[in-house]
């Protein structure tokens, strides 16, 4: 029997003017469903984006499956609007789920969801 690593996902804030990004991976994923760690995640991500100037471009938040490569993206025009723990809670369960939806014709699920 071969056993499938889990490579968890990624939850990366990248700035599209200067193509900096923060990226931190969870092997748990399911914690992101909960609105405190979701927020508290992009707001660590957001400090480590270093130079937050966007010269006008937008700041794209993209959840990753690592196991499957399966990646999803949501554009927002301004870091303050990820900087409400609300906004950005509903828009990390939103990719989550997106990138779930792809994992249910899959045979093995190695996240343990």
């Amino acid at each position: 029997m071969m056993t499938t690593e889990n490579q968890g996902y990624a939850l990366t804030l990248s700035n599209c003017a200067n193509h900096r990004s923060a990226e931190k991976i969870y092997l748990k994923p399911m914690a992101l469903y909960i609105p405190d760690v979701a927020a508290s995640v992009v707001a660590e991500l957001i400090k480590g984006l270093g130079d937050k100037n966007s010269d006008g471009e937008a700041f794209l938040l993209t959840v990753t499956n690592k196991n499957n490569g399966v990646s999803v993206d949501k554009e927002f025009s301004s870091l303050t609007e990820l900087e409400n723990p609300a906004t950005s809670a509903d828009a990390v369960k939103e990719l989550v789920n997106i990138v779930r939806g792809y994992e249910t014709d899959e045979d093995t699920n190695v996240c343990g969801w």
